[in-house]
């Protein structure tokens, strides 16, 4: 399974209906604008990625997301594509765009990670486990390394 995606006109419908498509694909006569905005949506999720440090880029291609912020990103080019051509836009698909963003600014300010490109979590270093040892007891047999406490005086 592909764990980074990359975003097509195809995909427009699984966030806007048909009759609003048809509407934006007629109204785009030089087909231009469709593929231009899923750029433009496509090169802000990865910029706000790329900005906390805890995540890992897809450095394959620079046209990929992860798969878990393609609902996000569909819910904002639909919005932009919607304003652009001046479909109506309900308060749904208002409140959609807001949420996509907000997630968006989660992912950069790091309260949000993102799935790798080999599907795998980052983990930032002070919550990776780590092995430690019981410390020596005194008078452990350990010559010279370990100090025995002095009993008695």
């Amino acid at each position: 399974m592909l764990h980074w995606i990359t975003l097509t006109a195809d995909m427009l419908t699984e966030a806007i209906d048909r009759a609003e498509l048809d509407a934006i694909t007629a109204a785009d006569t030089d087909g231009t604008v469709i593929p231009g905005i899923i750029q433009d949506v496509t090169a802000a999720v990865r910029e706000a990625i790329a900005a906390n440090a805890a995540n890992v880029m897809d450095l394959q291609s620079d046209s990929t997301i992860p798969r878990t912020l393609k609902p996000e990103a569909l819910d904002m080019i639909a919005w932009r594509l919607l304003k652009r051509f001046a479909v109506s836009v309900s308060e749904d698909r208002d409140k959609a765009n807001t949420a996509a963003r907000e997630r968006l600014e989660a992912v950069r300010a790091g309260t949000h990670r993102v799935i790798g490109p080999d599907g795998r979590m980052p983990v930032p270093p002070g919550k990776r486990p780590y092995v430690q040892g019981p410390r020596p007891a005194y008078g452990s047999g350990a010559p010279g390394l370990f100090p025995s406490p002095r009993r008695g005086k």
